[in-house]
């Protein structure tokens, strides 16, 4: 029996973008947090490093690897409270369970290995270009997130999640890349970090919500379904091959 795409609504979009978006400043507040405890490393604040540097004065090579770290500790944070706040209000989809936070930490420390050394090289050139590295970290993390929650979570209807996720990333990156290129001034940039965690995490959620409501109402609509319950159709064509194979062998 085909269970068909689960009924979705406007509330579920709404909740489930607004506990993104706590966790979202849960991160902001990591990064302040952050932020100050820095201080001492770099022997001024983050904010009068940035600003020295728009001065001409000579860059700071730890700020881009503090940056990258920031991003890190605070992108993941955000996430694993954003998985726990969906189990919460969604337990049927999403389960807590270990293998989901392990691969989120795997992912997260991959990356963080690989996109350092783009933070520090970009960094030495100028700050005013780390600020995009510091977006696309935060995007890259956002989204694989949300497709290893579809994958180990939902893998019975994984299609829907994964291809609303593409088309979640897709919007997401258009509309935090536009927001982020009308900041004028590259202090109110890096101030932008406060406000980009939480928009790109509520950001992915709505847009993926969006695009299940669309194709929830596309179903009942036209009664096809070549995403939702992918599993279910794999399983009745492999019983459907496995009786012709079997009349073929009984003549």
């Amino acid at each position: 029996m085909s269970f068909g795409p689960k009924k979705i609504t406007l509330s579920d979009i709404g909740l489930n973008s607004l506990w993104a978006m706590i966790s979202g400043f849960i991160g902001s507040i990591i990064i302040l947090i952050i932020v100050f405890w820095s201080s001492s490393i770099l022997g001024a604040s983050i904010p009068n490093t940035f600003s020295q540097q728009q001065l001409g004065a000579t860059t700071n090579s730890m700020f881009p690897f503090i940056l990258s770290f920031i991003t890190f500790i605070a992108t993941m944070v955000s996430l694993v409270c954003s998985s726990i706040l969906l189990h919460m209000t969604s337990p049927e989809r999403y389960k807590k369970n270990t293998t989901t936070y392990a691969q989120l930490g795997f992912f997260g420390i991959l990356t963080y290995m690989c996109i350092t050394p783009v933070y520090i090289y970009t960094g030495l050139l100028s700050y005013d270009n780390i600020m995009i590295v510091f977006i696309i970290h935060c995007i890259v993390l956002a989204f694989w997130s949300s497709l290893i929650l579809e994958i180990l979570n939902n893998y019975r209807y994984i299609l829907t999640g994964v291809y609303g996720s593409f088309i979640a990333l897709f919007f997401t990156s258009i509309f935090t890349l536009i927001l982020f290129g009308s900041i004028q001034g590259g202090y109110a940039k890096l101030l932008s970090m406060l406000i980009m965690l939480p928009l790109i995490n509520t950001s992915l959620v709505f847009f993926k919500g969006i695009f299940e409501l669309w194709y929830y109402h596309y179903n009942r609509l036209t009664n096809l379904d070549g995403l939702w319950d992918i599993f279910y159709q794999i399983e009745q064509e492999e019983k459907e091959a496995l009786r012709e194979e079997e009349q073929k062998n009984s003549i």
